[in-house]
């Protein structure tokens, strides 16, 4: 089930704090400031490097790539920081996930 953006957006504004953030570097800002978009969870543990902010799937998409999928075998060939591959393990996938990036 989707969340709905307003709640996403409600506890963005909740948990927003600048003076608690390190430097962002201005070309990820746009992105983190949507990261309850791209994990809504970002406050349970969720980390990214620079190139993670550019490549992740935004969460409402990849589940909807994983509902298409459930129950199969998934080979995720450019895994990344592994947003699509915690989508497709929800939908109860066998879930295989590559990079080629050992980071």
């Amino acid at each position: 089930m989707l969340r709905p953006r307003r709640r996403i957006f409600k506890k963005w504004r909740r948990n927003h704090n600048l003076s608690n953030l390190q430097v962002i570097n201005p070309v990820v800002e746009k992105y983190w400031l949507q990261r309850y978009s791209l994990f809504s969870l970002y406050d349970e543990g969720i980390q990214m490097d620079e190139e993670g902010w550019y490549s992740v799937t935004p969460e409402e998409i990849a589940i909807r790539q994983a509902q298409r999928c459930a129950g199969r075998v998934v080979i995720d060939g450019f895994t990344g920081v592994g947003g699509n591959a915690i989508q497709f393990a929800r939908m109860h996938c066998k879930v295989v996930a590559i990079d080629i990036d050992p980071r």
